[in-house]
Formats: C-alpha cells, structure tokens, sequence
C-alpha cells in the first residue's frame, strides 16, 4: 500500500522568522560588531534594545 503525501506550501504568515531574544522574546537587535570567518559566512554580536543580553549570529551570503 503506497500512501500519497501531500505537500504543504510555505505560508510566511504561519512561519515564525527572524530573530527574537531568548531572555525577553524581542525582536530588536542593535549589531555591536561584524567579522568575516571561514567559509565565507559573516559572525555577528547582537544586542538586544530591551535587555541588553547578547548573542552571536552565523551568516552566510545568499545567492550566489
């Protein structure tokens, strides 16, 4: 017996996207600093406008 599946296509209002800070749930960063690493992705220190906790995010260039 095969069972059919069947796709569901991505919706942008049903996805949670972008950022949002682990300690107050908000979605305001300011970048401290940025620096290029291996492999051609971007390491970014954020800081959180309403707590001031920070975090590190891994970026990599789209695109090409």
């Amino acid at each position: 017996m095969v069972e059919e599946t069947t796709r569901k296509r991505w919706d942008p209002a049903e996805s949670k996207r972008g950022l949002e800070c682990r300690h107050c749930g908000c979605k305001h960063f300011r970048v401290i600093y940025t620096r290029p690493t291996w492999g051609g992705r971007i390491m970014r220190r954020r800081e959180c406008r309403h707590c001031g906790k920070r975090m590190t995010t891994w970026e990599r260039a789209g695109g090409t």
